[in-house]
């Protein structure tokens, strides 16, 4: 096992059990822990560090302005519906997840986020009925899904997409 392949794995255990808590607070809780959103950050960011710290810079502007576009998309559907529809919590886990992965899987994380709740939703109105259509659900979990899924497309299937 080369050095490198010897982090990605080190590196995928530590994510899994980041996400698996992650997951599992805000299912139970319905809220993320900052302390788990800057571990994720954390050991995203050193991981970017052990392999391509040229990238630094680049991947700290990508977290930012994910956190920008993340938290302007909270506000402006709370000036258009009265209601939080993102948590915070989810703003943050998603500037978290930007440290992880290139800027070009973001959308792909963002898909499989969003499609694997709106499958959660549909099978708990399938199961419960139309009023589960209006229940809060925590979003944390399903980022968790598309991160991870984002990853092992980047690192684990070999489709490196590098920064732009």
């Amino acid at each position: 096992m080369t050095m490198h392949s010897s982090l990605v794995l080190a590196a995928t255990i530590a994510l899994a059990a980041i996400l698996c808590a992650i997951s599992i607070a805000d299912f139970r809780r319905q809220i993320i822990p900052d302390g788990f959103n800057l571990a994720l950050a954390g050991i995203g960011l050193v991981y970017q560090m052990a392999t391509q710290a040229d990238g630094l810079p680049a991947r700290l502007l990508f977290a930012a302005l994910t956190f920008a576009a993340a938290w302007l998309i909270r506000r402006g559907h709370f000036l258009m519906t009265g209601r939080i529809g993102l948590g915070l919590g989810d703003v943050k886990m998603l500037a978290a997840a930007a440290c992880w992965i290139s800027p070009r899987l973001l959308p792909v994380l963002l898909f499989v986020a969003s499609a694997s709740a709106l499958l959660f939703v549909g099978g708990l109105v399938i199961a419960t009925g139309p009023a589960a259509a209006k229940a809060r659900v925590a979003f944390g979990p399903f980022i968790a899904i598309g991160l991870g899924c984002s990853w092992a497309l980047e690192q684990l299937a070999g489709l490196d997409m590098g920064l732009l």
